[in-house]
């Protein structure tokens, strides 16, 4: 009785603080609105949320589960919306709408997959790797700035707010999948925290602004 307690807290919690995952991409547009820009920052956190978020309420409706489908529906609103900021303040609109129609084209696919495929049971696991794999990129997505971070030595590309939550989800889910001994929960969720983790480790290493070389050149003159 008290593990299925232990459970429920630790499902409930883990509800809660991927809500508040999405929502934390709130405050990436706010400086995309305050900026007037994206500068160097990178869409694919929000496209890769999006279809990762798009994934689970195909496996929620697929098991069922309400609650995968509730928290899911909520990502893919709050990621379409950022997209849609992203959008507006990017110089690289082109490159935005490739993506977005390569995104397009693969969620039909999977659609007419879905339809296509009788075997509840091999529909379901298969959209569960899916979508965990998709879950890992959507943590690792930061990562394609990098190595631009370590050449310029500087996090201001890197979507702070995101990162970190996307580091308590992972612990959370992966807690909560010690506790039902799934390894098919413990799995990506450890490698998804530790990849964001080694992102956390950049903020620590490197300034959230560049550093201008020649101020103190220019104070010394």
């Amino acid at each position: 009785m008290y593990s299925l307690e232990v459970r429920e807290f630790v499902s409930n919690g883990a509800v809660l603080i991927t809500i508040l995952q999405f929502l934390s991409g709130i405050l990436v547009c706010k400086q995309y609105v305050l900026n007037r820009t994206t500068a160097e920052a990178s869409p694919l956190p929000f496209v890769f949320g999006a279809i990762s978020a798009g994934l689970w309420i195909l496996y929620g409706s697929t098991k069922p589960d309400n609650k995968i489908i509730f928290v899911n529906v909520v990502g893919v609103l709050l990621m379409i919306g950022y997209i849609i900021v992203f959008y507006i303040y990017t110089i690289k609109k082109s490159s935005l709408v490739k993506i977005i129609i390569a995104t397009a084209v693969c969620i039909f696919f999977l659609l007419w997959y879905v339809s296509l495929e009788e075997d509840n049971e091999i529909l379901l696991s298969r959209l569960g790797l899916l979508a965990c794999s998709l879950t890992l990129l959507t943590v690792a997505a930061p990562l394609s700035k990098f190595f631009y971070v370590l050449k310029v030595k500087c996090t201001d590309c890197l979507p702070f707010p995101m990162i970190l939550m996307s580091f308590f989800v992972s612990a959370m889910w992966f807690f909560y999948g010690l506790l039902e001994e799934d390894v098919y929960i413990t799995t990506p969720n450890f490698i998804g925290g530790s990849l964001a983790a080694l992102q956390l480790s950049l903020f620590l290493i490197f300034p959230h602004k560049p550093v201008l070389q020649g101020s103190s050149k220019s104070i010394l003159a």
